[in-house]
């Protein structure tokens, strides 16, 4: 019943592109590092598994989190995403398949206790970066490209109805093939340092 000179369609909504913070090799090899050590403390190694193991399928929180053992085949995992109600089936690299070990099943925390725990254990292993459980996915996602992976395959795997918001890998990709490509400006720089 409230009446305004604007009309509701005038109002415009703006897409704004979030941050998509994700780990390089180099930092997903020390967190491994750290999961494989003798002195982690079980929590740390059950909550650094299921993030590493998201790093290596893409799954969200809630998905990893409400895994059981009837969720696994030989190959694949396969569940119904909680975000979209899609049933997904995703064959597991044999990366993933080593984090998930007998404790994987055992421990549960919300989303807000995993994520203090990784910043902490991000901290650790000397990673600046802030770290949220939801990193794994984007981690997943830019490696997966930089792999080689197939855009529409990876939009089957991360469960997008749209195309439109896997695209934003490849943005992140091209970025980094751009700056990688300017590395190559050091070839020649060597050899004008060697001849002197």
């Amino acid at each position: 019943g409230i009446r305004s000179p604007i009309d509701f369609s005038d109002i415009k909504n703006k897409s704004f592109k979030g941050n998509r913070t994700f780990l390089i090799p180099d930092e997903i090899i020390k967190l491994d590092e750290y999961w494989n050590s003798k002195f982690i403390p079980d929590v740390y190694r059950n909550i650094l598994g299921r993030f590493l193991f998201s790093c290596f399928t893409g799954l969200r929180f809630t998905d990893a989190y409400n895994l059981t053992p009837d969720n696994f085949t030989e190959d694949s995992v396969v569940f119904t995403a909680e975000k979209t109600g899609k049933f997904q089936r995703i064959k597991m690299n044999e990366t993933a398949k080593k984090y998930i070990y007998d404790d994987f099943f055992k421990i549960n925390s919300t989303n807000e206790y995993t994520n203090r725990e990784l910043k902490k254990i991000a901290k650790l292993c000397g990673i600046s970066k802030k770290i949220t459980f939801h990193v794994s996915r984007h981690t997943f996602a830019t490696n997966f490209l930089i792999c080689g992976g197939r855009i529409e395959h990876l939009q089957k795997i991360l469960a997008h109805s749209k195309i439109e918001e896997t695209m934003i890998y490849v943005g992140i990709v091209e970025n980094i093939t751009n700056i990688q490509i300017m590395n190559m400006d050091e070839i020649l720089s060597k050899k004008n340092v060697a001849s002197e």
